[in-house]
């Protein structure tokens, strides 16, 4: 038994599952570049090249809690985070960054078979975690300048299709898509992510539509920026 491959027992179709590659770090890139790994300032992770403020690392010195499990409502950040964003704390989940909240939106919604409409190019974990769920990702290309082709995006959708995932501004293009197009592609009725990550680069939000809109999408911010689901 112990000589048999390991490999005979996983999954048949991620066989060939090609994995995640994730953001590369400075450390890596030492000698691959003219700039030194500490004056490197990437932009491509949403990654805060400044550190943390002063008064958080001071706050986590005194914090003498690290061995007990942390409130699983999260009840106190969702409050805080409220206050932040102008949502509703009952509208937020917050997560160890975007990556894992998406992943977990599409391990609810996907099934073996179901399909995830996906704007290429875009940010890759969309495509991933379809995958890992066993779904059918139909990519639909953007026009020529980078925006979403919404009358492709609604002639894509089939009876099949459970999520369809937008980063705005998308990921790795910049372009923004209009608040009318968002509308319209909810109005289809299939589950919409809108991932708004790089929001504060834009400035441009849909969160303050939860609340009118509060039947139809949830607003779930996170350390990398924030994800609109239509609901």
């Amino acid at each position: 038994m112990a000589s048999e491959k390991i490999d005979k027992y996983f999954r048949p179709d991620l066989a060939a599952f090609g994995g995640y590659s994730a953001a590369t770090s400075p450390e890596t890139l030492a000698g691959k570049t003219e700039v030194s790994p500490e004056n490197i300032i990437k932009l491509d992770a949403n990654e805060n090249p400044y550190g943390c403020s002063p008064r958080v690392n001071q706050a986590l010195s005194k914090f003498n809690h690290f061995n007990i499990y942390t409130d699983n409502d999260q009840s106190r950040l969702r409050q805080q985070l409220a206050s932040l964003t102008g949502v509703a704390a009952r509208h937020i989940v917050a997560g160890g960054g975007s990556n894992q909240l998406i992943d977990l939106l599409l391990r609810l919604f996907i099934a073996p078979g179901d399909e995830v409409i996906n704007c290429v190019p875009t940010f890759g974990i969309y495509s991933f975690s379809t995958e890992l769920c066993a779904g059918k990702l139909v990519s639909v290309p953007r026009d020529a300048n980078f925006d979403v082709d919404v009358p492709a995006v609604k002639s894509a959708v089939t009876d099949k299709t459970k999520m369809i995932c937008l980063a705005n501004p998308n990921n790795p293009t910049g372009n923004l898509i209009s608040r009318q197009d968002i509308m319209e592609l909810l109005d289809t009725g299939i589950p919409l992510m809108l991932d708004e990550a790089y929001y504060e680069f834009s400035g441009e939000t849909m969160a303050p539509l939860v609340g009118k809109y509060a039947c139809r999408i949830r607003v779930v911010p996170c350390p990398g920026g924030r994800l609109l689901t239509h609901h």
